[in-house]
């Protein structure tokens, strides 16, 4: 009984441990995977002559382009309505080969932090419920500088985090931090 009880408690640890090396195996792939979103932004920017962007929510980020309304290949055929509400916001959601939007798998949580601040997301959302820029990358092949911090719920202490200098292709690392 006591043998069985024993062998019990090692396959518990060991299950426990192996739950904690998949939430990281999990929040490190999705990292990568949207490490290769934001190289493919960054190309499409800088082949297309476009300013792309990120507008970001708790749990789904979208491409935006800026359309300007100076700019006859955006504001042609747009009637007064229109060009007023590019004027009001001139990110519009990207429709081209890298356009759409991705989203956070439920289990893990990101946290955008640009210039040592944690950005509120809530504050990137206009009162017409149109998202602003997170990230900006521009189409001289600079973006803004951020550190993107993801988690898993089952197992936060440990951070997958994204890193980009405005310059460089960000660059992926992954720690274990005390709670």
């Amino acid at each position: 009984m006591v043998v069985l009880a024993i062998i019990g408690l090692l396959l518990g640890l060991v299950s426990l441990g192996g739950s904690g090396r998949q939430a990281q195996s999990d929040t490190e792939a999705f990292a990568v995977k949207v490490q290769g979103i934001f190289d493919q932004i960054r190309s499409t920017a800088v082949f297309q002559n476009l300013d792309l962007a990120i507008g970001m929510q708790d749990s789904n980020a979208t491409v935006l382009v800026y359309k300007s309304i100076y700019s006859q290949e955006f504001a042609a055929g747009l009637d007064t309505e229109q060009l007023d509400k590019l004027k009001d916001n001139p990110w519009q959601e990207y429709e081209g080969q890298v356009g759409g939007s991705f989203t956070l798998p439920d289990s893990m949580a990101w946290s955008l932090i640009i210039e040592q601040e944690s950005v509120d997301f809530d504050d990137l959302i206009t009162l017409e419920e149109e998202l602003l820029p997170a990230l900006v990358f521009l189409s001289s092949d600079e973006y803004s500088p951020f550190e993107l911090e993801f988690t898993h719920d089952a197992d936060p202490g440990f951070i997958t985090r994204l890193v980009g200098d405005g310059l460089n292709p960000p660059r992926l690392s992954s720690e274990r931090v005390e709670q």
